[in-house]
């Protein structure tokens, strides 16, 4: 029956409700009961001093009994109570006769004859078994008891008028918690929508549909878990997309050495290729499975990065001593294309991080540098301090990148001049990127056609990481 959650949250609102409205009427019937009998109680003192003014006037002779008789009848008659007048043993009334019917209770009589008050509920002649609410008080003339005074009403008087209120007391609590369960039902719907909206959204999310979004509206729970949801639907989304666009981007990136290999080989083994070019064509062949192997390193180590699984050695690294290295593994190269390579010679910086992998980021991108920048251009590695800050920069005064491209100089498989670097697959800035973010610092790219490229990297001079 509570197989759902907004059942649960249902039952739970409606016997909370019904627990409080007994509750609440209980209080109050209770309340209602004890203040009637109390009402009662006193309407019975007030009568009870009525006909003790009487009863005075009676035993001071100033009242015949007759008429006493008469006016007892008339309270008796309009009032709805009874009343009985007993005389003290030892009074000197030897006319008065009694008035009404005898106490059950001898010590009721007792009690009221020695000057107490009594209260109670009860039978009140031993013939009689209806119960009555009874008030005993003694007369008293110059501070004597001369006699006791009783009055007295059946409880199903009172009972009557108790009854009368519980049924109203019932009345209202059916119709209250009619009205409770309606708009609890109306609430909890209320409430409940939003959460089965997220639901479906999270039942599409896992069936891969990451379209759709959850309306967010307020400032409560339930807005911030639809936010959250959305945000996670978009973050998934936008994992989605990635995913299928590396998925088309390495398959692009295959299929060319693939085919390459695949035709040479296929020429080789139908004959299509002359026994003196064979050994060309293998060298082809080779140099595609190489291009292969590196970018299976690269998407290997790009993996590890992404996935936190890389560990750093931190130590001290000296970055002048770093740069030099950098250029001199690389001055070779440049110097057949007659590219001029300088180093920073003055400043000196020492950060926190992992050498080897600093010395790959300086290399990846001055080999960049190298590759793109026309002969007889110059490159070089600097520090430059901005601020308080100091950044180590890779520059080349080469034709730089154009806008429209700057932007995605740092994705996976990108390459900003298709025609002039066949070799790479793109992956090289993405993995710098990853390692400097590693290390807890930053990398950004400034470039201006024709006035040349500046790659600046911020590193922390404390041990920091974010893997």
């Amino acid at each position: 029956m509570l197989n759902s959650f907004y059942r649960k949250l249902l039952f739970i609102y409606i016997s909370i409700t019904v627990v409080s409205i007994l509750a609440i009427s209980g209080t109050i019937g209770y309340t209602m009961n004890k203040n009637t009998y109390e009402r009662s109680e006193k309407l019975l003192l007030e009568k009870v001093e009525q006909v003790e003014a009487l009863a005075k006037d009676l035993f001071d002779n100033t009242l015949v009994q007759k008429d006493f008789r008469k006016q007892i009848a008339t309270i008796e008659r309009t009032s709805n109570v009874r009343v009985s007048v007993v005389k003290h043993p030892k009074s000197n009334q030897d006319k008065f006769l009694s008035v009404g019917e005898t106490p059950v209770r001898k010590e009721w009589v007792d009690k009221v004859l020695s000057g107490e008050l009594v209260t109670v509920r009860s039978n009140f002649t031993q013939n009689s078994n209806v119960e009555m609410l009874i008030v005993g008080e003694p007369v008293l003339i110059e501070n004597r008891v001369v006699g006791g005074i009783f009055l007295y009403t059946p409880i199903e008087n009172i009972q009557g008028m108790i009854n009368g209120i519980n049924r109203a007391i019932l009345i209202s609590d059916f119709f209250v918690a009619l009205l409770a369960v309606a708009l609890l039902y109306f609430v909890s719907r209320h409430f409940m929508k939003p959460i089965q909206l997220m639901s479906k959204r999270a039942e599409a999310l896992a069936l891969g549909d990451f379209r759709g979004r959850v309306a967010v509206r307020g400032k409560d729970e339930i807005a911030s878990l639809a936010g959250s949801l959305n945000r996670m639907a978009g973050k998934l989304e936008k994992v989605e997309e990635s995913r299928k666009r590396f998925l088309s981007e390495i398959s692009h990136e295959l299929r060319t050495p693939l085919t390459t290999i695949r035709a040479s080989l296929q020429g080789i083994v139908d004959g299509v290729v002359e026994p003196k070019d064979a050994h060309d064509f293998i060298q082809v062949s080779l140099g595609e499975t190489l291009r292969l192997s590196n970018m299976v390193d690269d998407l290997l180590q790009l993996s590890a990065f992404e996935e936190k699984q890389v560990k750093l050695d931190v130590q001290e690294v000296d970055m002048k001593a770093l740069m030099a290295l950098v250029v001199t593994q690389l001055k070779m190269k440049a110097k057949a294309r007659h590219i001029e390579l300088f180093t920073e010679e003055e400043k000196k910086l020492v950060v926190f991080g992992d050498a080897d992998r600093l010395r790959q980021v300086l290399i990846n991108l001055l080999d960049n540098a190298i590759n793109h920048i026309p002969v007889g251009s110059s490159a070089g590695i600097r520090v430059n301090k901005v601020k308080s800050e100091r950044w180590i920069e890779v520059w080349d005064n080469g034709p730089g990148i154009s806008p429209d491209k700057l932007p995605h100089v740092f994705d996976r498989f990108y390459k900003v001049d298709e025609s002039r670097n066949r070799s790479g697959a793109g992956l090289g800035l993405t993995i710098c990127k990853h390692i400097i973010e590693a290390h807890g610092g930053s990398i950004r790219v400034d470039s201006q056609p024709g006035k040349g490229t500046v790659f600046s990297i911020f590193l922390p001079t404390s041990p920091m990481t974010n893997l």
